[in-house]
């Protein structure tokens, strides 16, 4: 009672605002912090997104591309990055961008007291260690580094990093506390309620980068065609449900079991878009039994993955048994290849390893977003048809991450969010095992190729060593990748365009009919 009674206060709120020409979005958690990569988490990031902009941000494809920097180029020795900035670019308080702006930004992101959560990157020891940004002219900085780097311009495009947004100084008090986010983006700070929601009002001087007129990932056209944006607090699914089947919600996450509902609902449309997360089953290479290659090229010949991803992602996914996403400007034919479904193979080459009905434990969680139980459930029935004995262990997913980063476990059934740049995604699996036991895979080839993907900035010389990485990955199955997240939303009849990209709410080049 006390559950329907909570739902509907929040939807006779919603009713309240749904008169306006917002467009109005429910996320399942408060903002953590208005400030920029400081004390962040997924929903904050998605709110972010919309108030500042980057010198460079990511493509649909993952490429990086200019968005308040006209261009960039980089030197012969790949040491500085010189950024020639858009003329036309104002923050919200009316001010003009200029390379002053980006060298105060940059400054104030690189002292430890503003807690940037990307601090380490760009510092010494860091992926791209910054030595200097200095302004050469009121258009025009210069980013130095202690050493090449490939992915220094894809971590500033980061979600984590709070996009290394552009925010004018008077975002910041003369003590150096923070006030509020005065960035570049298509909307701006309004309002924020704390624990019911937060408002984005539509920065009417916004001028877009260059672009065909499509949104295209961060960059691309990104028109406020909203008056604003609410960002209604609500972690109850129940509550989501009925606010979008009312019209009182235009838009937001939903259950993938919600599918067929929406589908067919004259009411409500499903929208459903990939993105460059990752679902996989992640194996613990030291376990006594797994640490054999063997062992763990029969589990993955054991699975039919094409049936598996479908029955799991009720019909969304497309199998991809590559760390890189189907949408990568990287994914080739050789990151097509996976290891064929064969149970007769899968039996020799247990037999090989010397497999003998040793138990295999999935660790999975029952969170309703995620394929982490399901996709276990269908794996364990056909595995057990090639003779692994395989149990399944479910857990909250507090606990699951938490035997991940300690390496207690077996098989973990996961999700892992999107790292849009190959090299990135790699981090999150390779390295030492004994310096961070959350890793997955500490082959030394396949370390050696990932810092050669960090170093190289070449297209097709980074393409060769992501495709011999995925070759080795294929002969040691280190993990067994299933496919590409899915992100399934929910939005009424009335609302047009995209509004969901890599995870986040997007929500320039959407509207809502009256």
């Amino acid at each position: 009672m006390n559950k329907l009674l909570l739902a509907g206060t929040a939807l006779l709120a919603l009713a309240q605002v749904a008169t306006a020409r917002d467009i109005t979005v429910a996320q399942s958690s408060d903002l953590r912090s208005a400030n920029p990569g400081v004390n962040r988490d997924g929903n904050t990031d998605g709110v972010i997104l919309h108030i500042v902009e980057g010198l460079v941000g990511y493509n649909n494809s993952g490429e990086v591309k200019p968005l308040l920097a006209k261009s960039f180029d980089m030197s012969a020795d790949g040491l500085t990055y010189t950024f020639k900035l858009r003329t036309d670019v104002k923050f919200h308080n009316g001010k003009v961008l200029t390379a002053e702006d980006v060298v105060w930004n940059w400054t104030r992101y690189l002292k430890p007291e503003t807690k940037w959560t990307c601090l380490s990157d760009f510092v010494e020891g860091g992926a791209a260690h910054v030595t200097g940004v200095k302004a050469i002219d009121a258009s025009t900085v210069t980013i130095t580094l202690e050493k090449p780097s490939a992915v220094f311009l894809g971590l500033m495009s980061r979600p984590e990093c709070g996009y290394t947004g552009m925010i004018s100084s008077d975002s910041v008090a003369a003590d150096g506390s923070f006030v509020a986010p005065i960035g570049t983006g298509p909307f701006q700070w309004d309002e924020w309620k704390k624990g019911e929601y937060i408002h984005l009002k539509k920065f009417a001087d916004y001028v877009s980068p260059e672009n065909d007129g499509k949104p295209d990932g961060m960059v691309g056209s990104k028109r406020p065609l909203a008056d604003g944006i609410k960002f209604m607090i609500i972690p109850d699914a129940s509550t989501v449900k009925a606010g979008l089947e009312s019209g009182v919600l235009d838009t937001a996450e939903i259950s993938p079991d919600l599918i067929p509902e929406f589908k067919s609902s004259d009411k409500t449309q499903l929208i459903v878009s990939r993105n460059n997360g990752k679902n996989l089953f992640y194996i613990q290479t030291r376990d006594k039994v797994l640490s054999n290659p063997g062992v763990r090229r029969a589990m993955a010949m054991a699975l039919d993955l094409d049936e598996l991803v479908a029955a799991a992602s009720n019909g969304t996914g497309e199998a991809n048994g590559s760390m890189v996403s189907q949408d990568s400007v990287y994914f080739d034919d050789t990151q097509k290849k996976r290891l064929p479904y064969d149970i007769e193979a899968a039996k020799k080459e247990l037999a090989a390893a010397g497999y003998k009905g040793e138990p295999i434990s999935i660790i999975a969680n029952k969170r309703g977003n995620v394929p982490s139980f399901p996709a276990a459930v269908i794996a364990q029935a056909m595995m057990q048809q090639a003779g692994l004995n395989v149990q399944i262990e479910v857990l909250d997913y507090a606990t699951q991450v938490d035997r991940r980063r300690s390496g207690n476990y077996q098989v973990i059934s996961q999700s892992v969010a999107p790292r849009l740049d190959p090299a990135l995604m790699y981090s999150f699996y390779v390295g030492n095992k004994d310096k961070n036991a959350s890793l997955m895979w500490d082959d030394p080839k396949a370390v050696e190729l990932m810092k050669a993907a960090y170093v190289e900035a070449d297209q097709a010389k980074r393409q060769k060593i992501f495709d011999e990485f995925h070759e080795l990955m294929l002969k040691e199955m280190p993990g067994i990748f299933l496919y590409d997240m899915v992100d399934v939303w929910g939005a009424t009849k009335k609302l047009k365009g995209q509004p969901v990209w890599q995870s986040n709410a997007r929500l320039w080049e959407v509207s809502v009919d009256n």
